[in-house]
């Protein structure tokens, strides 16, 4: 069977809310009963992400990339530290477990990054590793390695059919 993904469905709402987020993506998941998507892509929104848990629990949910180095680039200056954004982009791109981890040794431990940068990617992504870094997406097809929701933005999930 071939694997695709496709844009189903987006959504226009008044508010963002888990529960007005999982009321329409419960629509279309029983308007679609054979959609049954493997990997869903999205932003970092927390409501979206509960939602697709809650409405589709087996599919797994990864972060756009784009998303990704848009709220790490947020937490310092790139024009002030181009040195700490270009390990940023090689960090979130790094495709192999050695470079992933050297990487993240050279962020963390060098004195001139802001120690507030360390501490937001300590608690905020390194927890979450697995739904946006490279690394733990090997050995996917071509469509599932997409790494952006760019085509359609905000309450669009990226589908890939089982």
């Amino acid at each position: 069977m071939f694997r695709i993904g496709v844009p189903v469905a987006w959504m226009l709402a008044s508010n963002g809310t888990t529960d007005t987020i999982a009321f329409f993506v419960g629509w279309v998941r029983d308007a679609s009963p054979a959609v049954r998507p493997a990997v869903i892509m999205t932003d970092r929104d927390r409501a979206q992400i509960n939602a697709l848990k809650a409405v589709y629990p087996d599919s797994q949910i990864l972060l756009c990339k784009w998303h990704v180095l848009r709220a790490m680039r947020s937490h310092f200056n790139t024009n002030e530290f181009p040195e700490l954004w270009a390990k940023v982009k090689a960090f979130v791109n790094a495709s192999e477990s050695g470079d992933f981890v050297k990487l993240w040794v050279e962020i963390s431990t060098d004195p001139s990054v802001p120690q507030s940068f360390v501490q937001y990617m300590k608690s905020e992504w390194l927890p979450e590793a697995k739904m946006w870094s490279l690394v733990l997406r090997k050995n996917r097809s071509i469509q599932e390695e997409g790494d952006t929701n760019m085509l359609l933005e905000a309450y669009v999930f990226l589908f890939s059919l089982r």
